[in-house]
């Protein structure tokens, strides 16, 4: 595999199709960015590759309960240390928690005695698997940089400049990490398209990507490289924004919803074989549990009775924001768009299709809810049921640039007490029977339509050692080696 000249020896590549968001772990929200600061900031857990119960990185052992039992705490790994070589205590451990809203939202976080303590507003069985998604990567602020614990510093730009706007990011190996990487440095390089990503995966010039789809699978063949398919662990959304005023009334979102044929979209999306990959329920398969919403082959016909069942008419225009490229849970977002338009177009239903050309400015419509529909998905942050729920329906995870949370994508803008009391009681019992009023609000107000499971497919170069896949795609490359 040729190399530029200027790289490190035992250079791990890495395939991405977008840029760094951020390089604060605390404003972590897609996975490209989780994926680039995980090796840089530790969090005190990590979820094993096979969804496993959380296991103790930065943090020595599981939390403990006090005296109180809304009281849990845990010590610092002995001998941690940042990238400078100052120690990590449980003083910085506490302070770096101080930015993370989806930590502060639910607990008061000081150190105590050397451990650091979470004081809980109500209980919280799922603490520790929080503590495991990357938005809580801690971080040391010193002149204006952050500093990590992790087996690589932050990233910088090979040929200088801002590293958020960066096309080739290097990561170099942090000399006070706990184990000193066996690589010489990682570098995530930006692709354009998913088609300039596979060709570089046929040059021998892609050590791992996670940016590539099941679509992708046949085109794989002759590459020097070891895909693999993983659950899927993410679902497509058809997500209708309830703040609309061409959708305020619920018996016209759900007409709307019930016009989708879900088999059709996973059909222009994969194929004759692509039947599997309809979503008849919102949670994928990773998560092992669901319950069905609505008809995956719903119809114009049976939309338009429900119209006329309530007395009401379908709006004349609606718009639709597409994600801005290809995701496991959609491989094709233009043709699942297409689709959609062309289902709703019976009813006297224009849809004007919005494709953003990157990222940012996709945000900046979530921010401003300024769209009808929305077309997009969720790829679970960890193996609770409950986590994906949450982001996706909770009044407190409607997305907005006034109140970050990183794992806000309630792009339906639905707020309602009675559903966060449901999704409440699921957190409680983790039992399926209560999962059946969160998805009849779904069916019954029109909320969101799942559209699509999608299939993560990890790709590893033959050269790669040690490499674990995640469904979470979230893969340390502190013990990877080439």
């Amino acid at each position: 595999m040729a190399s530029p000249p200027n790289l490190p020896q035992r250079t791990l590549r890495v395939g991405v199709l977008s840029h760094l968001a951020s390089m604060r772990p605390w404003e972590i929200h897609d996975h490209v960015t989780a994926l680039a600061l995980m090796q840089v900031y530790e969090t005190p857990y990590q979820s094993p590759p096979d969804g496993g119960p959380p296991r103790p990185l930065l943090f020595s052992e599981p939390l403990r309960q006090e005296a109180d039992p809304l009281v849990v705490s845990a010590p610092v790994r002995p001998g941690a240390k940042f990238s400078d070589g100052s120690p990590c205590t449980a003083a910085a451990v506490a302070t770096s928690f101080s930015r993370v809203r989806d930590v502060t939202a639910n607990a008061e976080v000081r150190a105590r005695d050397g451990r650091v303590e979470f004081r809980l507003r109500k209980p919280d069985p799922q603490l520790a698997t929080t503590l495991t998604q990357p938005f809580c990567g801690v971080a040391l602020e010193s002149r204006g940089q952050f500093l990590g614990t992790g087996p690589f510093l932050a990233p910088e730009a090979l040929e200088g400049g801002d590293p958020i706007r960066a096309e080739k990011l290097l990561l170099r190996p942090n000399p006070h990490a706990a184990k000193a990487p066996a690589l010489g440095g990682v570098l995530f390089e930006v692709y354009p398209d998913a088609d300039t990503l596979l060709a570089a995966v046929h040059a021998g010039e892609v050590h791992v990507t996670y940016a590539l789809t099941f679509g992708h699978l046949a085109r794989l063949r002759g590459a020097p490289v070891f895909p693999k398919t993983l659950d899927g662990s993410s679902t497509g959304i058809l997500f209708l924004n309830v703040e609309s005023p061409a959708l305020a009334d619920s018996r016209v979102r759900r007409a709307l919803s019930a016009a989708i044929s879900r088999t059709e979209i996973a059909r222009v999306n994969y194929g004759p074989l692509g039947l599997g990959f309809a979503a008849a329920g919102l949670l994928p398969p990773f998560l092992k549990k669901d319950v069905p919403i609505g008809s995956v082959d719903g119809s114009p016909l049976q939309a338009r009775q429900l119209l006329a069942d309530a007395g009401v008419s379908a709006p004349e225009r609606l718009n639709l924001v597409l994600t801005w490229g290809p995701k496991p849970y959609l491989p094709d977002p233009q043709a699942a768009a297409k689709t959609i338009a062309e289902s709703l177009r019976p009813l006297g239903t224009e849809v004007t299709i919005i494709q953003p050309r990157d990222r940012g400015e996709y945000v900046g419509h979530l921010e401003r809810g300024s769209y009808d529909l929305l077309v997009a998905g969720w790829i679970a942050d960890t193996p609770v049921a409950s986590d994906f729920l949450e982001s996706l329906l909770s009044s407190v995870m409607v997305t907005s640039k006034s109140a970050p949370r990183a794992s806000a994508y309630n792009l339906s803008r639905w707020r309602d007490p009675a559903t966060d009391q449901a999704l409440a009681q699921f957190r409680r019992t983790n039992d399926v029977k209560d999962l059946v009023p969160i998805a009849r609000t779904i069916q019954d107000q029109g909320i969101l339509v799942p559209l699509l499971h999608g299939k993560l497919i990890a790709i590893s170069h033959r050269d790669t050692r040690r490499f674990l896949p995640s469904p979470l795609a979230r893969s340390s490359f502190g013990d990877v080696d080439l």
